[in-house]
């Protein structure tokens, strides 16, 4: 049985944390209620979490509370391809010969869509007129592991959506609203992988990945120290106990040349130059590394001013909810909550009143 949606749930769940928000519904306008974050751990107890989300929302009488989730499945992937003309980006056979010859992408094994690069929208093979595509996705297998997951924790999603490209979608929304038109380079940094992105007034510019994760820095920081394993560095990296402020540039030298040079690489080649740099998913103790890379690369934190963005998309703030110090890593749970296409027609609105 599912509770009847009079209040809405969104929920940002990661490898790191569950970050989630009651609202007033799922519908605009929209009042956020509360806020909250239970950190994760590898061992954790599902009782503890099913008691977190049962401090947010009323179980009483249902099986399941419906919601709206984003989740980060293990193997997920986002793509930037730009075919040579728009027929061959129009032709299903040849795109997935290019996916499994190009990405090493098999469409039997993976949920995949197919975006329009320049706004993000979903991609007709019809009626489209563009060749730069985004292909997104992951293996079945992962997605309905996340779909197991948060249905053991008594949740419906009633959407299940890959908060990778949400974020990016609340980023791109967030620099129009701001009025930020130079280039802004975001990333995110899994166990094995660094994908990074180049977002561009509401373009996907660049979408690739590099073999360099979270994996690879336990290591390098295991013999700084002088530690006895891996895991003993991994532990201590995840703390907060130890400042990483000095040691971050030489953990991060192999991540910080794979930005430079994507980033470098755009700029030669649009004449464009990147002003921001934006670090999704990795919890508050971690937010050295932004400002290591960002401090690296010569290029200004994305630090959302998230209460009038929310505002500016019919999202209000109830008395009590402090969003000031949450930090950038919430934008992908306030991501879920926008219609950011209302903002474009406004816009497309007032230009042809003009």
């Amino acid at each position: 049985m599912l509770k009847p949606k009079n209040k809405g749930l969104f929920i940002d769940i990661s490898e790191f944390s569950i970050l989630a928000a009651r609202t007033s519904g799922f519908k605009l306008p929209m009042v956020v209620e509360e806020l909250a974050e239970l950190p994760l751990k590898a061992d954790q107890d599902i009782e503890q979490i099913k008691e977190f989300f049962q401090g947010l929302v009323d179980y009483k009488g249902s099986s399941y509370f419906v919601s709206r989730c984003g989740v980060y499945p293990e193997g997920r992937f986002v793509r930037f391809y730009e075919a040579e003309t728009v027929n061959k980006a129009k032709d299903t056979g040849f795109l997935e010969s290019m996916l499994k010859s190009e990405f090493g992408i098999t469409p039997e094994e993976n949920e995949i869509a197919i975006l329009d690069a320049r706004d993000g929208s979903d991609y007709d093979m019809k009626k489209a007129l563009s060749k730069r595509l985004i292909f997104c996705g992951a293996p079945r297998e992962d997605f309905q592991a996340d779909q197991d997951r948060v249905l053991e924790y008594g949740i419906y999603p009633e959407r299940l959506e890959l908060s990778t490209i949400t974020t990016l979608g609340g980023v791109s929304d967030y620099a129009r609203f701001n009025n930020i038109t130079a280039p802004i380079l975001c990333f995110e940094l899994t166990a094995d992988t660094a994908n990074i992105f180049i977002l561009n007034q509401g373009q996907v510019d660049v979408a690739r990945t590099v073999p360099f994760g979270l994996n690879s820095i336990y290591p390098l920081l295991r013999r700084e120290l002088g530690l006895k394993d891996d895991e003993s560095a991994q532990k201590l990296f995840f703390s907060n106990t130890f400042d990483f402020a000095e040691m971050g540039p030489k953990l991060l030298r192999r991540l910080t040349k794979e930005l430079q040079a994507s980033s470098g690489f755009y700029e030669v080649k649009t004449g464009l130059t990147i002003s921001h740099a934006y670090l999704s998913v990795l919890p508050k103790n971690l937010s050295w590394i932004s400002k290591t890379v960002a401090d690296s690369l010569a290029l200004e934190i994305l630090q959302p001013s998230i209460e009038a963005w929310l505002e500016s998309l019919n999202i209000s703030l109830s008395e009590g909810v402090e969003v000031l110090n949450l930090g950038s890593r919430w934008m992908g749970l306030f991501s879920l909550m926008g219609e950011f296409h209302l903002r474009e027609e406004r816009e497309e609105a007032d230009d042809e009143s003009i």
